[in-house]
């Protein structure tokens, strides 16, 4: 078909609206794709929709509209009616790859209750809630997954900003993937750390430890933090988005628990994101906030007035904050 030099362009001044209300599309298109295991199927070669159709049991013409938008996207290639990989898509978006994203299967488990949010503003809580007990194992490591990655662009910072003292025994409170563990573990040859979370989470956790090569001075404890024992005599806690998890008047009582689990001098360092007092921002709060309300039953985002308040009726003095760019504050207090 002959092409006219003639082009019409129009400016939109409400199109940042309508690019808002349809960024979930693009989102959806990559979680489906690697629930689908697309990435994956297509590996190294190329391959026509109706192959990779039969690898991942999929409709062969409903299948190629997803791969030619993948193309469109530049996550594929195409040439001669079969499909490739990106570099960057085999790199971090292939199961066989040691870069794979596998913690984005944890955002895609978050859709439905986030497809709920209308609900749960009407009603208050959360439409379909789960416990951590309750979820399927792929959903946990995806989990643990996303907390690994998450960690793994801050984790040579922030400790030497924490001022800890030739600390002899350390709580990693919700270690998840023992990321903060192995890492004060590497910083002070001295340190004994005990590794606490959920019991179906530290069988993972476990797994980190004993990749680290650092079992014989990392141990674990598994419970529930809010109703366990959590251990005692600790120079140093540590506590990695926790507070989120919980009400303000629960947090007081896990932040009693600390204190009592501490030795006097000793240090606890607690980081997650937090509002600033108008709970206006920055960003990464309030979309916390909202993923607390349509994913747990009392999960609340603090402000630094809230956090302060709650550390000093914990009896926690020196209370200060460091902020980073990371999108989360380290709150720091002494017993």
């Amino acid at each position: 078909m002959k092409t006219i030099d003639t082009f019409i362009q129009i400016d939109n001044k409400d199109q940042f609206v309508t690019d808002i209300a349809t960024g979930f599309q693009k989102s959806r298109i990559l979680f489906t794709s690697l629930e689908l295991g697309i990435f994956t199927i297509i590996g190294n070669e190329s391959k026509s929709a109706e192959k990779i159709a039969e690898e991942s049991n999929c409709k062969p013409e409903s299948l190629e509209k997803l791969l030619n938008t993948l193309v469109n996207m530049q996550l594929l290639n195409k040439k001669y009616n079969e499909f490739s990989n990106k570099v960057n898509s085999l790199l971090y978006l292939s199961k066989e790859s040691p870069n794979y994203l596998g913690d984005l299967l944890h955002i895609a488990s978050l859709w439905d209750n986030w497809s709920n949010l209308t609900d749960t503003v009407r009603n208050g809580e959360p439409t379909h809630y789960q416990s951590i007990n309750e979820k399927d194992n792929e959903w946990i490591e995806a989990y643990i997954l996303a907390s690994y990655r998450a960690s793994k662009s801050y984790i040579n910072h922030i400790f030497n900003h924490i001022p800890l003292s030739n600390p002899r025994r350390m709580l990693d409170l919700g270690a998840r993937s023992a990321n903060h563990s192995i890492q004060c573990a590497k910083l002070y040859p001295r340190l004994d750390i005990i590794a606490f979370d959920y019991p179906r989470v530290i069988e993972i956790t476990q797994k980190f430890i004993n990749r680290s090569g650092l079992s014989d001075r990392i141990s674990t404890l598994s419970g529930d933090f809010l109703t366990d024992d959590i251990g005692n005599e600790y120079d140093f806690v540590f506590m990695a988005d926790i507070i989120s998890q919980s009400s303000f008047k629960t947090n007081i009582e896990l932040l009693r628990k600390v204190y009592d689990s501490m030795n006097f001098g000793g240090v606890v360092a607690i980081m997650d994101s937090f509002y600033d007092d108008n709970k206006t921002g920055p960003e990464e709060a309030n979309l916390l906030s909202l993923n607390m309300m349509v994913n747990t039953m009392e999960g609340e985002v603090l402000n630094d007035t809230d956090i302060w308040f709650a550390m000093r009726e914990a009896w926690f003095s020196d209370i200060y904050k460091i902020r980073t760019n990371f999108g989360k504050s380290i709150i720091i207090g002494k017993k």
